[in-house]
């Protein structure tokens, strides 16, 4: 039992004389205090450290339950068998922290750097562990059972005998070397392995601290690496073709021979010094920014800021722009076919004669939009907000506008044959020479046309 409580003395942090009851409630955090103190079951009675600073702290069997920790410094603090169930400890700085045999059952961990941590026989069911950075962390025993491990980083990680039932791992990775229990397949739980020479295209790494991994001729084309945190890491002749990079932090890396091809990326990008992402082939995604006759088949642009941009005759064909901002943006005669605008900001964009075939804009604002001429056939427009459009000649062929709002909208000449209008507002909606077939007149609300 003495390698799970980390009762070696040649480990044990130096301590001193102190009592748990002083400056609990300092507005400055000064937390110095707590650091190398022994006591038995300590009891902090506090609800807030917040930002505190317990490096290297002596907490055994500590008595934290629901405390809120957010962003607390707990790094080579000793924390064997203490209770910390229902507490928060989002993006907590837990490097090296021994959680031996503790309670983290519901525990909140989102974000938070476990690197190197000792986890062995924790009970961490229920837990939040979404984005969390557990490279080379030891689980061995743990019980995961129900955690949300969504996100994380695995590499180099001890799961052995670990209880992973009905844990969530769907965008987790993990590296060749990290160890899970027999029987357990990562894959199919939705991780991706990553590491030199890997393929993984089209992952969905959002958020995923990737610092100092090897990747190293990886295949990382139209992979989602926005808001991913690749500070440091190795990318010498990896393909990141396509790849989003918005909000990405890339300081530090080794991006030689790197391919950036059409790969996206934003004012919030952190490039290594020296780079120019411009000359390697990459987009600046950004209001304003003039990304004309542009192809950018296939990329992930969800929720990319391009307000006022010029996108005119770009082509966008099946794009991933879920909550994308085109308010003012001019897509004039672009190709948007099978485009995900779920929610997108299209307000006073123009859009005219732009390619909108079996597009998914449920929900998406297009108050103001100028859609004349443009192709919306089978494009689904459920709920969409369309006040004040111009639909003028617009082919809505087969579409959905089942929920939307139409009220005055200018539906001159637009083709609306097999449309479905169920539920849709069409008050004040000016029906000029709308090309309609009698069936679909059944599913108009008739009462909101006038």
């Amino acid at each position: 039992m003495a390698n799970q409580r980390g009762d070696n003395p040649d480990n044990l942090i130096s301590r001193k004389e102190f009592s748990f009851e002083s400056s609990l409630n300092d507005k400055d955090r000064n937390w110095q205090g707590f650091i190398g103190t022994k006591s038995a079951m300590p009891n902090l009675k506090t609800n807030d450290l917040k930002g505190a600073n317990l490096k290297g702290a002596y907490l055994r069997k500590a008595d934290l339950r629901q405390v809120d920790m957010t962003e607390v410094c707990l790094s080579y603090a000793d924390l064997i068998e203490s209770d910390i169930s229902e507490a928060c400890l989002d993006y907590a700085n837990l490097i090296e922290t021994c959680f031996n045999l503790a309670n983290l059952r519901k525990t909140k961990l989102r974000g938070a750097n476990l690197s190197k941590a000792n986890l062995v026989g924790s009970e961490i069911t229920d837990a939040d562990l979404r984005g969390a950075n557990l490279t080379k962390a030891n689980l061995v025993g743990a019980n995961l059972e129900n955690s949300n491990l969504s996100g994380a980083n695995l590499s180099g990680a001890d799961l052995t005998g670990t209880d992973l039932r009905g844990a969530i791992l769907k965008n987790a990775i993990y590296s060749p070397i990290t160890r899970f229990s027999e029987g357990f397949d990562p894959v199919k739980a939705g991780a991706y392995l990553v590491g030199p020479k890997v393929a993984v295209p089209d992952a969905n790494l959002t958020g995923v601290d990737l610092s100092g991994s090897d990747l190293r001729s990886s295949d990382l084309r139209r992979v989602n690496l926005r808001k991913a945190n690749l500070n440091g890491a190795s990318l010498h002749g990896a393909n990141l073709s396509g790849a989003n990079l918005s909000g990405t932090d890339l300081r530090g890396a080794d991006l030689r021979d790197a391919i950036f091809r059409k790969a996206v990326y934003c004012l919030q990008t952190k490039f290594s010094e020296g780079f120019d992402p411009i000359k390697a082939g990459a987009y600046l995604i950004a209001p304003g920014v003039s990304l004309c006759e542009v192809s950018l088949i296939g990329a992930d642009l969800s929720g990319a800021d391009l307000s006022g941009a010029d996108l005119s005759q770009a082509n966008l064909t099946g794009c991933e722009m879920k909550e994308i901002d085109f308010s003012n943006a001019n897509l004039r005669k672009a190709n948007l076919e099978r485009g995900k605008l779920e929610k997108a900001d299209l307000r006073s964009a123009n859009f005219t004669k732009a390619n909108l075939d079996r597009a998914n804009l449920m929900e998406a604002d297009l108050r103001n939009a100028d859609l004349t001429k443009a192709n919306l056939s089978s494009a689904d427009l459920r709920r969409a907000d369309l006040r004040g459009a111009d639909l003028t000649g617009a082919c809505l062929y087969q579409a959905n506008l089942m929920d939307a709002d139409l009220r005055g909208v200018d539906l001159t000449r637009a083709d609306l044959r097999g449309t479905n209008l169920s539920g849709a507002d069409l008050t004040q909606a000016d029906w000029t020479s709308t090309i309609l077939d009698g069936g679909n007149l059944v599913k108009v609300d008739l009462v909101r046309t006038n």
